[in-house]
């Protein structure tokens, strides 16, 4: 129970939720946003090969028991070395394996934290701990894992009508290994996609927090005859947020579809981001509609926005989430080009024809978003009325890009968000995107 005086309690709350504010009032001014990538290559993509390397993902399972000490982790450990027993040590074959692979080090995570709060009790010293992390990493074989990526990234470009070559697996791992792909533009390839999958499982903080399915991934575009880089990017998967129950109940369900789901939408972004996007020419912040609020791409008109999510629950119940005004609202938003797109490049802008919008909302999970419920594309307006009703007392994450077609080629703008940092980095909807809520 809080022993200070009452006023003194409310004094510094207020001081709490002022220093808050003001760090969103200066998120909102903050001019660091680095450059707009030179997209200038996608032009001459040309036939495509999509590789992987074999570099092995740092695997973490963040924001359970085992941040009470080094005798969760080792306790994690020995859980997660029995599982990979019982389940055959983490063998595997075949060109469907990766996601399974990574799927059952999920599972195998997800039980060793479990025995993680037992090692708690007893903590040992930090070298046993990090022997047991060792073990974990050698226990599986990355080279799979890394080819989910690869292949979700595949399917993708072939959806988008991409040129795909298929070329032998060892080739593509020989010229990934040397990282020269001169060899590959001797085989059809004038372009190399190379993905490496550089961090995979969740993100939090506390001792049973909820915490936040994580996958992560380096990006190289390279020029096959010239083997120069074109793109050196990192995009992120940002998705559902439970406690450690909640993912692994049900024998870990539910982390197993999530990152079945998180390869599937970044393997799709990845290749969107490469060969689709068109940078905003008006980099700017645009008014969000409400105090303190900024958005960057396709500003919200109504509802309007929040600033900048804190998480912190005092302010977040009065300021964080605009109410709309009936269950199926109509969202509306800036149209594109915007007057600043036409100032900074009218010369692209007089060329932009069939400019078509992409809507996405996903409902609110301890703070994070859940489920996508609502998904439109092809929408001809800068507007759309829900066909649908949303749930009733609910809270929503929702962004919009533009979808254009530019010198004979479809192009695609970055998603709205509320935050300065690149915004191509994560797929919609993220804990940066727009938000509201239901009466």
């Amino acid at each position: 129970m809080d022993q200070r005086p009452p006023l003194l309690v409310a004094a510094l709350k207020s001081l709490r939720a002022a220093v808050l504010l003001l760090a969103l009032g200066m998120g909102a001014c903050a001019s660091l946003e680095p450059a707009p990538p030179d997209t200038a290559y996608q032009a001459r993509a040309g036939r495509l090969a999509v590789v992987a390397t074999e570099q092995a993902p740092e695997v973490r399972f963040e924001g359970f028991a085992h941040h009470r000490g080094e005798g969760a982790a080792t306790g994690a450990g020995g859980t997660f070395a029995a599982c990979l027993s019982s389940m055959g040590g983490g063998g595997c074959s075949g060109s469907a394996c990766g996601a399974a692979l990574l799927l059952f080090l999920g599972f195998c995570g997800v039980a060793g934290l479990v025995g993680g709060v037992a090692g708690a009790v007893a903590a040992p010293g930090a070298e046993q701990a990090a022997a047991s992390e060792a073990a974990m990493m050698r226990a599986v074989e990355m080279r799979t894992v890394q080819a989910t990526l690869r292949h979700a990234v595949e399917d993708a470009a072939r959806t988008a009508g991409a040129l795909v070559v298929d070329l032998p697996e060892a080739d593509m791992r020989l010229a990934a290994a040397s990282g020269n792909y001169r060899a590959l533009h001797a085989r059809g390839v004038d372009t190399v996609l190379e993905t490496t999958l550089t961090r995979a499982g969740t993100t939090g903080f506390g001792i049973d927090e909820p915490s936040t399915a994580h996958l992560q991934a380096h990006v190289r575009v390279v020029d096959a005859a010239s083997n120069a880089e074109q793109l050196v990017a990192d995009y992120a998967y940002q998705g559902r947020s439970r406690n450690l129950a909640g993912w692994s109940d049900n024998e870990a369900r539910a982390l197993v579809d999530e990152l079945a789901t998180g390869f599937r939408s970044l393997g799709s972004h990845i290749y969107e981001q490469a060969f689709e996007l068109y940078p905003f020419p008006d980099r700017e912040a645009h008014s969000a509609g409400s105090l303190l609020s900024v958005a960057f791409g396709l500003a919200p008109i109504d509802p309007p926005t929040r600033g900048i999510l804190t998480g912190d629950p005092s302010i977040g119940s009065r300021f964080e989430w605009f109410e709309a005004d009936t269950l199926q609202p109509n969202l509306r938003w800036q149209a594109f080009p915007r007057p600043g797109d036409v100032a900074a490049s009218p010369e692209d802008m007089a060329r932009v024809r069939d400019v078509r919008y992409e809507l996405v909302i996903a409902r609110e999970e301890n703070m994070a978003p859940g489920p996508i419920v609502y998904r439109r594309t092809d929408l001809p307006r800068p507007e759309h009325a829900l066909a649908v009703p949303l749930q009733a007392a609910s809270r929503y994450f929702w962004s919009v890009r533009a979808r254009f077609v530019l010198d004979g080629r479809w192009r695609v703008t970055e998603w709205g968000t509320t935050s300065f940092l690149p915004r191509d980095r994560f797929p919609a909807p993220s804990r940066q995107s727009y938000r509201f809520r239901t009466p």
